[in-house]
């Protein structure tokens, strides 16, 4: 598979990005990579990654089983104390009950295709800790990508908070965030704009669904598997996926940030696209420091996937 000009003479990949991120308002990081060819915008710098964070955790909890800690189908008790915040529908099956069984698939499926907090917190610190998961990533070379802190200490430190057990009452922390003045959520935000933790530059996060789709960082069951959870992802159909043409699936995860003084740090979507005759594309999509609106920057990620498929000016042949 190769990318082909469509005419004699057209404008390079990475200028076409850079087109596209005139769009946004802020700063394109991007990546499209094939089996014989990588392009990028803004290669090597740093971005927010939000929930995409929920993928990674998801191969690291994956990986577990391939070395033989965990099992296929291994059960945790999941408890009231274990909820996090924001969408968490794993929470929801709680209800009035004090605690549940939950198996590592049904914590995976929510973690990617529902981006359950509740479910990728919990299954951070069952495997020990954010720790647990960047030795994972170093041990399988990926540099530049770090997963530093659950859902529930990101986005209360966000907002000038810090978490508390107390915050499973959604109500408390509800309160608590209306409670801070808003100079400090404005402080809050910007160190949080400013910060290395929790981010990934686009070649990192390119190089680690690369060698997810090929093979090189997982076992073939769990390579399969994770690759039919990501393709089951129920967020953002105005991204990637509506760049998507027909005769491709795009496994994907998604990550949004919250919006401060009209700048909204993190919009994204990283994902592979798959054909049945075994073509594959990695693209990446991260919109950050952003004013421009929700739907000009989903749009602006949507074209990256057109670009990335040939419905733009490139075309993929076999």
């Amino acid at each position: 598979m190769l990318f082909v000009q469509s005419v004699s003479q057209v404008r390079p990949i990475e200028a076409r990005l850079a087109e596209i991120e005139s769009a946004v308002q802020g700063r394109l990081g991007a990546a499209i990579i094939t089996p014989k060819a990588a392009y990028y915008s803004r290669k090597s710098e740093r971005f927010s990654i939000q929930s995409v964070m929920k993928l990674v955790v998801s191969m690291a909890a994956l990986d577990q089983v391939d070395r033989g800690q965990w099992k296929v189908g291994q059960k945790f008790t999941f408890r009231r104390s274990d909820f996090s915040l924001s969408v968490q529908p794993l929470a929801e099956r709680l209800r009035k009950r004090n605690s549940m069984t939950v198996s590592l698939e049904d914590c995976i499926e929510l973690t990617v295709t529902a981006s359950c907090s509740a479910a990728g917190d919990f299954l951070i610190r069952k495997m020990g800790g954010v720790q647990v998961v960047n030795a994972f990533l170093r041990k399988k070379g990926i540099t530049g990508l770090t997963v530093d802190r659950q859902e529930r200490d990101l986005q209360t430190q966000i907002v000038g908070l810090t978490w508390k057990p107390e915050y499973v009452d959604s109500a408390k922390l509800d309160r608590a965030i209306q409670a801070v003045p808003k100079a400090e959520k404005s402080a809050a935000y910007k160190r949080y704009q400013a910060d290395r933790r929790d981010t990934s530059t686009p070649e990192a996060m390119a190089t680690l669904l690369k060698k997810l789709v090929t093979g090189q960082l997982l076992s073939k069951r769990s390579s399969d598997y994770l690759l039919g959870v990501m393709e089951r992802t129920k967020t953002g159909t105005d991204r990637l996926s509506a760049g998507v043409p027909k005769g491709w699936k795009l496994g994907h995860k998604t990550g949004t940030s919250s919006t401060m003084d009209g700048v909204s740090c993190a919009t994204n979507d990283a994902g592979i696209a798959r054909r049945a005759n075994g073509d594959w594309v990695v693209i990446v999509a991260f919109v950050g420091d952003s004013t421009a609106n929700d739907t000009e920057r989903a749009r602006a990620i949507s074209q990256v996937a057109k670009l990335a498929l040939g419905k733009s000016d490139l075309e993929i042949t076999d």
